[in-house]
């Protein structure tokens, strides 16, 4: 299981004490987000003179200073990870151990398991399969959604905040769990993946700055890959669904059922006088909004 390194977590605990997001610290170190997430993932090496930059930009006292220069001394490298493809990298990260010790029939079942959105994807009209999952019946999957939104946001809340919640929220709650970043270079046409027994989200940057800037479909996103985390990340063998599956055992469909659920719920519907409305008022991208909407229609929800 991937966790951080000593230093990242130093580090990320006093951002989050902070208030600051991964963007937020970014922009103060002039970097990229995904440098900046895999400095704190221990993806990449810590550079020279990063400790004297960070408590300069976070306005770091001496106390806090001496704790992260402690931590950045323990962090060690056990994998090199430097030169491997994006895949092989989260591999590594998630089963820490050499690739070279994987036999080959393995490390391909392992790709396999790895529960990804993908940038030519709409929501709710993926024509790429899933994997098999455990079954879930559309009214558990709301279910379940309403109550992750009763754990973090009041019943009168519209917009459900999934980046304050990946960001300051979730580890609170699971101590271990942490955002990371990647490049679009890593991630090709991947906006956001959840590997199989890891601790972590993984969003592409391009997706990630969108999701903090509000960008709706990238907020859709956040929340989908958030479904597959709470619903999928235990997942041990995995194959992809075939016509012969009900489709409540597809990880993707139920990621979009729950996503949608968790942007926009049926407490709500009495508030809006139509799709476009709740898309508005719930920052939800109005083509999945509609879908949504509709989908409450047939099940009786909107009267």
């Amino acid at each position: 299981m991937a966790k951080l390194t000593p230093f990242g977590v130093e580090l990320r605990k006093l951002r989050l004490d902070k208030d600051m997001r991964l963007l937020d610290l970014a922009a103060k170190l002039d970097q990229s987000t995904a440098f900046v997430s895999a400095i704190e993932t221990g993806r990449k090496q810590i550079p020279d003179g990063y400790v004297r930059k960070i408590a300069q930009a976070m306005e770091l006292s001496a106390d806090e200073i001496r704790r992260l220069r402690g931590a950045a001394e323990k962090t060690r490298k056990e994998v090199r990870v430097d030169n491997l493809r994006g895949e092989q990298r989260e591999l590594v990260a998630a089963f820490a151990r050499q690739l070279d010790d994987v036999p080959n029939d393995l490390l391909e079942a392992l790709k396999k398991i790895v529960l990804k959105s993908m940038g030519e994807e709409l929501p709710f009209f993926r024509k790429r399969r899933g994997i098999v999952v455990p079954p879930m019946s559309t009214n558990k999957l709301r279910n379940f959604a309403e109550k992750i939104r009763d754990v973090f946001v009041p019943d009168d809340q519209l917009e459900f905040p999934i980046m304050d919640v990946l960001e300051f929220r979730l580890n609170k709650i699971l101590p271990d769990f942490f955002l990371d970043v990647e490049t679009a270079e890593v991630m090709g046409a991947d906006e956001g993946r959840v590997l199989a027994g890891s601790n972590s989200i993984i969003l592409r940057e391009d997706v990630y700055e969108g999701a903090c800037r509000g960008v709706r479909r990238d907020r859709f996103t956040a929340c989908h890959e958030f479904a597959h985390f709470l619903m999928h990340r235990e997942v041990k063998f995995a194959r992809a669904r075939e016509d012969t599956d009900k489709i409540y055992t597809d990880s993707e469909w139920q990621a979009d059922e729950f996503a949608g659920t968790l942007m926009l719920s049926s407490r709500h519907l009495h508030l809006f006088a139509d799709a476009d409305a709740a898309a508005e008022a719930c920052k939800m991208n109005p083509a999945a909004a509609r879908v949504m909407w509709s989908k409450y229609l047939k099940e009786g929800r909107i009267k």
